[in-house]
């Protein structure tokens, strides 16, 4: 572990408790450049090996995705008390997903895409780059002011 500035304790995680985090998660953020301008989409993701594996439809993402340009993907969650955070990115070129070099994990309806219509489109991910943090929660009252529950607007 690392002290921040602000005295909280962080700790650096290895690029294997990375992959068991992006193991145990179904939904993340995927980071693109959409010409000059960044984009960020939840996407609803299952990991195959060392390969992130989502699905999209043609549109504004999926033109984005395919230039060729480096993508971001975030995850990020609690353990089951809430007081430890994690963060996991994992940095890479998505491309189509080539079934010849590897075969999709077993349907898991968690992981299926949240959104309707048909995403036919399935994208890998096989990161060149991974990072990971995990923290103790501060205390909520340090982060925002105890709430009045005799306010008039609740």
């Amino acid at each position: 572990m690392s002290d921040s500035p602000a005295g909280s304790r962080t700790e650096v995680l290895d690029p294997e408790e990375c992959w068991r985090y992006l193991r145990s998660s179904y939904v993340g953020r995927l980071a693109v450049i959409n010409g000059s301008v960044p984009e960020i989409f939840p996407v609803n993701f299952t990991v195959a090996g060392e390969m992130l594996l989502f699905r999209t439809a043609p549109g504004t993402k999926l033109r984005a995705l395919l230039t060729g340009a480096v993508a971001a993907f975030e995850v990020d969650g609690l353990n089951p008390y809430a007081t430890e955070a994690w963060s996991v990115v994992a940095k890479g070129r998505p491309e189509p997903f080539d079934e010849t070099r590897m075969q999709l994990p077993a349907p898991d309806a968690d992981r299926e895409p949240w959104a309707p219509g048909s995403k036919e489109h399935l994208i890998s991910i096989t990161p060149t780059e991974i990072s990971g943090r995990r923290f103790a929660v501060t205390p909520r009252t340090r982060w925002w002011p105890p709430v009045d529950f005799s306010a008039d607007w609740l």
